[in-house]
């Protein structure tokens, strides 16, 4: 008999704070750092440091919602799950940002950037989460 996949709270943890650290080169001026800074809303204040604590909760939840999927529709290896990563991306990320730009006069240039960011942490996330979920951490 097959063994069930089931959470793995490290593997969650530490694909979360991975997809963060992606995050944050895909941001910096070496990638897509530069167009970030250019089209966000002027006069493009600093960052507040203090919004760098709560940052990575965002990817930390994503990770534990996907691994709570992969888990119950029992997805075992990694061209499954990105294709769902895929889907939700497009069903969530991608119309979320089409929405912005289309209706909050966001710059398609930086909805771009934006939604490129979550594509590669998802598809980041759908890789290596139905292997990790298997291992012990």
């Amino acid at each position: 008999m097959e063994k069930k996949t089931e959470l793995n709270y490290g593997a969650i943890i530490l694909t979360g704070l991975m997809a963060f650290g992606l995050s944050t080169m895909y941001y910096s001026p070496l990638l897509f750092g530069e167009i970030w800074d250019k089209f966000r809303h002027a006069p493009n204040p600093e960052v507040p440091q203090w919004t760098m604590v709560l940052a990575p909760f965002r990817e930390l939840l994503v990770s534990y919602v996907l691994a709570k999927l992969i888990v119950r529709l029992n997805l075992r290896d990694w061209k499954d799950t990105t294709k769902l990563m895929l889907l939700l991306w497009l069903a969530f990320h991608a119309v979320g940002m089409a929405g912005a730009v289309l209706w909050d006069n966001m710059q398609w240039q930086l909805g771009a950037v934006h939604a490129g960011d979550w594509l590669m942490k998802m598809f980041f996330m759908g890789i290596v989460l139905p292997f990790w979920l298997n291992q012990k951490f």
